[in-house]
C-alpha cells in the first residue's frame, strides 16, 4: 500500500513544481516573513502599585485598556491568476518586547487573500486584503479559534522580493489573561519564486 503511495508522489512531484514555478501557471507561491508593534486590550491586567487595588476586587483603575507589545511570525501564499489567493501563517503573540515567553501565545492563521492587480500585471505596488481562521495556543496548554482581518501592500523593489506592509486585527481570543485582541502593524519582506 506505500509503494503505490510513494510511485505517485514521486510521478506528481516534478510537474506540481514546474506548475508552481513557471510564469503562465495558474498559481504562483510566494513566501513571507514580518515583524510588528501590536496594540492590545487586556481583561486581567493587574497593577499592584495603584492605590485602592486590591485581589478580591479590581476596580477600572487597575486594568490597562491598551498595551503594547510584538507580532512576529511567517507564511506562505497561492495566488491565482485574478488575485485571489489562499495562505498559512505562523506567529507569536507577546504583550511586551523581551520575548521571554511570559502571557505571550502562538498564532496559526489559515487565510483567504484579494491581490487588486494581477499576479501577471508586473505592477510595483500590489495592495491585498485578507482573512480568515486563527488558532491561538500554547499559554497553559490552551486553544481557542478566532479570526483576523487585515490589508497592506507588497512594494516589489526587485522581481522576486518586496517590502510587505501590513495591518493586521487578531480577535477572538477569549481564554488568554493578557489579551483578547490585539492590531498590529507589521513590517517585513516578500519573496516570490525565482523562476517566474
Amino acid at each position: 500500500m506505500k509503494e503505490p503511495l510513494f510511485l505517485t508522489i514521486l510521478l506528481l512531484t516534478p510537474p506540481t513544481l514546474a506548475l508552481a514555478g513557471n510564469g503562465d501557471s495558474l498559481v504562483q507561491p510566494q513566501f513571507y516573513f514580518f515583524t510588528a508593534p501590536i496594540v492590545s486590550n487586556t481583561r486581567y491586567y493587574y497593577n499592584a502599585f495603584a492605590p485602592a487595588c486590591s485581589p478580591l476586587a479590581v476596580p477600572a483603575s487597575c486594568t490597562s485598556t491598551a498595551r503594547g507589545g510584538n507580532n512576529t511570525g511567517f507564511g506562505g501564499e497561492l495566488l491565482g491568476r485574478k488575485g485571489l489567493g489562499v495562505g498559512i501563517e505562523l506567529g507569536y503573540g507577546g504583550p511586551n518586547w523581551s520575548f521571554n515567553g511570559n502571557g505571550a501565545i502562538g498564532v496559526g492563521s489559515v487565510n483567504g487573500s484579494y491581490h487588486f492587480f494581477s499576479t501577471h500585471s508586473g505592477r510595483r505596488v500590489d495592495p491585498f486584503v485578507s482573512g480568515g481562521y486563527s488558532l491561538y495556543f500554547g499559554y497553559q496548554r490552551t486553544f481557542q479559534s478566532g479570526f483576523n482581518l487585515g490589508g497592506g501592500v507588497n512594494l516589489w523593489f526587485i522581481k522576486h522580493a518586496a517590502l510587505r506592509l501590513e495591518i493586521r486585527d487578531q480577535d477572538g481570543i477569549n481564554r488568554f489573561d493578557q489579551f483578547t485582541r490585539f492590531a498590529a502593524f507589521r513590517f517585513g519582506m516578500t519573496f516570490r519564486s525565482l523562476l517566474r
